[in-house]
């Protein structure tokens, strides 16, 4: 037997009892239980019944009250409403210059475009000085039209700017390939927060200041060609215009160059206000990640446990761990806190201090 060769297992005979047929006297196999191999189960191929009683319960429950849509980016829809109030506002700006050309005094190229750069530079607070009302009405005029106009400035300055750095942000983003076994740090995690999906606070700075130097330098170049400056003086201006300080001793006096600012003054004007404000931010973005690294870095003692104790049983747990933390970092309030605990006492009916799928049904009836 040890010579003889060994059967494979497909080729070994399978061993069949056999038994008469009580009706046809014929023998018919029966297979030994112990051949009998269960069905493979693949992993995955049990699933969750989505026809179960609760699963059926909860898709036909409706909420009491309809659900709040998810807020949405509005950059572009303010940007729109914006541009179309401020060309409303600058013609009738324009219209009333027009109508009382005679009670200003200035250098006069043409009637329009000069009521529009009047209009404009006084929207913008830049105040050459070379085109002033004289009158007590169109003093009055100029004071209200700054006043609105300022509000103008101010939502354009929060919508078109933001709009211009989202495109910019979501364009990098898009252009960013990070390998998924990659770590460590490199150049992109220090300019742009992957995780977060959005631009570093200094990229942010960098762009508005770029944009800052751009408007000065095509501002420069158009002045040295079309009001005949040299080229200090036309530094000078552009410098002066965009920071909206304005002395009165150097301003635009021909028609090519009147046309110009009416457009270069409101997107510089723009870039530099934001420009100032993103550096604020960066200022408070750096105190903020300060104030959060001396916080998780710090031991913690018997006074914060016992603030951090809400339920003044004698110890924290992790959640109130967490919010005792975040608290200290600034990120949230006491007053959030409060409103998110109301919202889950009214979902939770039965003081029971936590939520359940009967809870969630009720709250649907």
């Amino acid at each position: 037997m040890e010579n003889e060769p060994f059967l494979s297992l497909q080729s070994k005979p399978q061993l069949r009892p056999t038994v008469e047929d009580d009706h046809h006297g014929t023998p018919s196999e029966i297979q030994d239980n112990s051949q009998i191999q269960p069905p493979s189960m693949k992993h995955g191929s049990l699933h969750r019944c989505k026809t179960a009683p609760a699963m059926a319960v909860m898709r036909d429950r409706k909420p009491k009250t309809p659900q709040l849509p998810k807020p949405k980016s509005e950059s572009s829809t303010i940007i729109r409403q914006a541009f179309f109030l401020l060309s409303l506002y600058l013609l009738l700006g324009v219209a009333i210059y027009s109508f009382n050309r005679d009670e200003f005094s200035g250098i006069e190229t043409h009637p329009v475009v000069d009521a529009l750069y009047f209009c404009i530079v006084t929207m913008c607070t830049i105040g050459y000085g070379d085109i002033t009302p004289l009158t007590p009405a169109t003093k009055i005029f100029a004071c209200v039209f700054v006043l609105i106009g300022f509000g103008f400035i101010d939502i354009l300055l929060s919508g078109v700017v933001s709009y211009v750095l989202e495109l910019q942000e979501n364009m990098i983003l898009t252009g960013i390939h990070i390998k998924k076994s990659q770590q460590g740090f490199s150049a992109r995690n220090y300019i742009v927060d992957v995780d977060k999906g959005r631009m570093r606070i200094r990229l942010k700075v960098g762009l508005a200041l770029g944009v800052v130097v751009l408007c000065v330098g095509i501002g420069t170049l158009m002045l040295y060609f079309l009001e005949n400056l040299d080229w200090i003086d036309s530094v000078y201006l552009s410098v002066m215009s965009v920071t909206t300080v304005g002395y009165g001793d150097r301003a635009f006096k021909t028609l090519p160059g009147r046309l110009f600012a009416g457009v270069w003054l409101l997107i510089s004007t723009l870039a530099v206000a934001r420009a100032f404000l993103y550096l604020a931010e960066a200022r408070v973005d750096k105190r903020h990640r300060r104030i959060a690294k001396w916080v998780l870095h710090r031991d913690i003692t018997i006074q914060d446990l016992l603030a951090a104790d809400i339920n003044n049983d004698g110890f924290i747990s992790k959640s109130e761990y967490v919010i005792y933390k975040l608290k200290e970092m600034g990120k949230i309030g006491e007053k959030d806190i409060l409103q998110i605990c109301d919202q889950f006492s009214k979902l939770d009916t039965n003081n029971s201090g936590k939520l359940t799928l009967p809870q969630l049904l009720e709250n649907r009836l």
